[in-house]
């Protein structure tokens, strides 16, 4: 009996070790701690056990993982079932969100896995590691496997790449697709659209239009809405309504609806004051969030509603559809950078300085944005520099944008950042590196007859650059159209009184009822920031010690009532990955960049990138910051 159960206990543990050199053939972890979730066994047993293994020289530490030599054997003895079992595990793992190690994946490649969700995670791995040969490899052994041709390979990296708002790399790998004689119809019509996706992206959008043309009215269905998109956005109404007929108009498909619904508003946008843009463009956003990540978005409804209510005096409205866009994902990663910098600019508008700046923070890297949003960024930063009065800031960011504007075709959808691109130019004496951009921006928008809701941010913005400039006779024809379009809109009729008032404040010609009333209208259309900065210079200009007081407790008022928004709590920036919060612990503990590395098995190069990570998620601007808020952080969650 008691032999029996010696020989019991040793068949058992051969089992233990080769179940765990399995696991480790399989996915390569890290350590013990990852094993034990798998194998639901004590992390101290498989620890023990682990040891056991190195010391006879089966398992090895290699680049923070572990390996064994027997992998190719183990494999090859391992029944299908057994073996599938671990696959899955390890798969099922990756698809919760767990960060995928080029070392796993090219592991379960080498077990031979060809499971559909081990081929997505190593195109979106590849896409990261460019230079990894073993993942390449690993991808296109899966590939085979799965019988998919090179043509049906690089489509589906390009459509990965377009999910993530990689332009350069989805036009690098359709380009080879488009130029390809073997590519059939279709994968060419696709690779077609996900190039003009990319434009769009890129504010190229007379290429877009060029693919769109190349696909033709007759097989392009709903995708016409970003034809749309992209003719509207060069200023051609009568090419973007063609466009729209080309569309499908029974909208039977969530999709089908809401792409009709998002060209339908955006054209909707440019006629009067936009009154119904506002209402199809928020119907868009709630039917393709339905859809999830199986619709790309090159651009969002979320994003032009809130452009149309900026140009609508209505930054309010704007915020509330990006915050709901946020909230249903709507656009996946690239929708929510572009939803963060619009809800920042509204706030900055409305005066919230400070809660713009943790916005901003949520971004997480700004070096990810595409071309059109990291322009968007550097004007967002160089007017948050500019209502601060910081010029070094304000210098810095100036850098950027002219660095990132060099070559820039102007298209609608930048007349917003633009507008303060021709304010700070003015402030920092540089308006004729902008001067080729104005002109096309009049012509754009005296092309389209100037639309009320895209042309009225743009003149108020010029008669601020004129009073940056000190230059009366430039705010002229800024104020004159103005004018004009109070015709049509309260709000531009209220900026067109309001800069007639600023301008009497500038000249000296000072009447508190007036200044009270502009301040108070510019407030009630979101220009927080602007109306307080109006009273604070009357209260400068005037004569009379006890008016100038009155002023300045009107710029105080104005603030107070209209900056609740400095109040409220903007989404967490804070919230860290798994590893990430084991890094985080470990810096409080006083560790450095190596000894955390031995502990989790990473290099200290990888920790110090976690970190700088994650000194951006919670906006810590020093090291005692960083402590400061990981304390309160890992506090909270403990």
């Amino acid at each position: 009996m008691s032999a029996g159960g010696t020989d019991t206990t040793a068949v058992d543990r051969e089992r233990e070790f080769r179940t765990l050199l399995l696991h480790i053939a399989v996915s390569c972890p890290y350590d013990a701690g990852e094993l034990s979730t798998r194998i639901s066994r004590p992390q101290q047993a498989i620890h023990e056990d682990l040891t056991a293994l190195m010391q006879e020289g089966s398992v090895h530490l290699h680049d923070g993982v572990l390996r064994t030599s027997a992998a190719t054997r183990l494999v090859a003895e391992s029944a299908g079932t057994e073996l599938r079992e671990v696959q899955e595990q390890v798969l099922a793992e990756l698809r919760t969100g767990v960060t995928a190690r080029p070392t796993t994946l090219i592991a379960l490649a080498e077990s031979g896995c060809a499971a559909e969700a081990l081929i997505d995670l190593l195109i979106r791995a590849t896409s990261r590691h460019p230079d990894e040969a073993g993942l390449a490899a690993a991808l296109g052994m899966v590939a085979r496997a799965r019988g998919e041709s090179d043509d049906t390979l690089m489509l589906r990296r390009a459509t990965d790449a377009a999910a993530r708002s990689r332009p350069d790399e989805v036009l690098a790998l359709t380009e080879k697709l488009l130029d390809s004689p073997s590519s059939d119809t279709a994968t060419q019509t696709s690779a077609a659209l996900l190039a003009a996706a990319a434009h769009i992206q890129s504010n190229r959008l007379e290429r877009a239009l060029a693919l769109y043309r190349h696909v033709g009215e007759e097989r392009i269905g709903v995708d016409a809405a970003w034809a749309v998109v992209a003719a509207i956005g060069r200023g051609d109404l009568p090419a973007a309504r063609q466009w729209r007929e080309a569309m499908a108009q029974n909208g039977l498909t969530n999709r089908a609806a809401g792409l009709t619904d998002f060209a339908d508003g955006l054209i909707a946008s440019t006629e009067g004051f936009g009154d119904r843009a506002l209402e199809l463009l928020a119907g868009s956003v709630s039917t393709l969030a339905s859809l999830g990540d199986e619709v790309l978005l090159p651009e969002t409804p979320a994003a032009i509603a809130a452009l149309v209510a900026f140009g609508r005096g209505e930054p309010a409205a704007a915020e509330i559809v990006l915050e709901r866009a946020l909230r249903l994902e709507l656009g996946g990663e690239p929708g929510r950078r572009r939803h963060l910098l619009l809800i920042a600019w509204g706030l900055m508008m409305r005066g919230g300085l400070e809660a713009a700046e943790r916005r901003i923070a949520e971004l997480q890297d700004p070096r990810e944005l595409c071309d059109r949003d990291l322009l968007l960024y550097w004007c967002l930063r160089g007017g948050l520099a500019r209502r601060h009065s910081d010029l070094p800031a304000m210098r810095e960011a100036w850098r950027e944008i002219r660095r990132h504007s060099f070559g820039l075709q102007i298209t609608l959808y930048d007349l917003l950042p633009f507008g303060e691109m021709l304010v700070l130019a003015a402030r920092l004496r540089d308006s004729a590196h902008i001067s080729r951009m104005l002109q096309a921006a009049t012509e754009l928008l005296a092309t389209m007859g100037e639309p009320v809701v895209w042309s009225t941010p743009l003149h108020w913005h010029g008669v601020q650059a004129a009073f940056q400039a000190e230059d009366p006779a430039a705010l002229i024809p800024y104020a004159n159209a103005l004018v004009r379009a109070g015709e049509a809109s309260r709000y531009a009729a209220t900026l067109a009184v309001a800069g007639g008032t600023w301008l009497d404040v500038l000249r000296g010609e000072v009447d508190f009822d007036s200044v009270a009333a502009s301040a108070r209208a510019l407030a009630g259309s979101g220009h927080t920031w602007e109306a307080s900065r109006l009273a604070g210079q009357a209260a400068l200009q005037h004569p009379e010690r006890e008016s100038a007081l009155s002023m300045m407790q009107l710029a105080r008022e104005i603030i107070k009532e209209q900056g609740g928004s400095e109040g409220r709590p903007a989404t967490s920036p804070s919230v860290l990955t798994a590893r990430e919060v084991e890094v985080a612990s470990l810096v409080l503990e006083g560790q450095g960049y190596r000894a955390i590395g031995e502990q989790l098995f990473i290099s200290p190069k990888t920790v110090e990138h976690h970190i700088a990570r994650i000194r951006t998620r919670i906006g810590a601007s020093s090291r005692a910051d960083l402590l400061e808020k990981l304390h309160d952080l890992l506090s909270d969650r403990g």
